[in-house]
């Protein structure tokens, strides 16, 4: 059995489907959130947010907090929650940053835990495609200002979304350098879907998030 580490986004959530389809069983999700704003990191929402959605997916939570000066200490403690729980392994959705994968792995690892990336090497325009065209529903929930025109923000994930970020010079599809992040609330995966609603936008250092709340 295995949680899947999500801040509620599209790849994490991918993740999840692709590991059901390669017959891994997978129980609860897995989150870390900063102590600091109370948010989910590049997200913006809180994290009432990760426990609405893993109960419409069926799943239980693991969620902690975290602290950005003694992150690996934090980071460690909840990974002894995960084992603690009787799981196996952290099924992560990274899809080609090696950097990112080589610290994840080596702390989960390190905790006597099994680490999977069951996106990794695919490509990102077609990543996002197939989680469009298998149906799951997700809306642009921040966006770094620096990378990409605030005008994406709130945008549904669809065929659209996916020709306009095609057309951009230098934009990776899915987002893997910070352009945007989303969360996910509907799809084949989920138990029913996940209501918020929407309160405006607010901006800080560069990004753009939007108020999400639970309905």
């Amino acid at each position: 059995m295995y949680a899947i580490a999500t801040s509620g986004g599209k790849d994490s959530t991918f993740a999840l489907w692709r590991a059901g389809q390669e017959g891994m069983s997978v129980t609860h999700v897995f989150h870390l959130y900063g102590t600091e704003y109370e948010r989910v990191r590049f997200h913006g929402y809180r994290p009432r947010m990760i426990e609405l959605q893993a109960e419409a997916l069926g799943l239980k939570a693991i969620i902690e907090p975290t602290r950005s000066d003694q992150f690996d200490d934090d980071f460690s403690a909840a990974l002894r929650k995960v084992k603690d729980a009787g799981l196996s392994g952290v099924i992560f959705g990274n899809l080609h940053l090696e950097d990112v994968q080589q610290f994840y792995r080596e702390r989960v690892e390190a905790a006597g835990l099994e680490y999977r990336d069951v996106l990794w090497g695919r490509d990102p325009a077609l990543s996002l495609r197939e989680f469009i065209s298998e149906g799951f529903r997700a809306v642009v929930v921040s966006v770094w200002l620096k990378l990409l025109d605030g005008a994406f923000l709130g945008r549904e994930l669809d065929e659209r979304f996916a020709g306009d970020l095609a057309a951009l010079d230098g934009v990776d599809p899915c987002g893997e350098n910070g352009e945007y992040h989303t969360l996910a609330y509907d799809g084949p995966c989920f138990a029913a879907p996940l209501r918020f609603t929407t309160h405006g936008a607010h901006e800080t250092e560069n990004n753009v998030f939007l108020d999400i709340r639970p309905a």
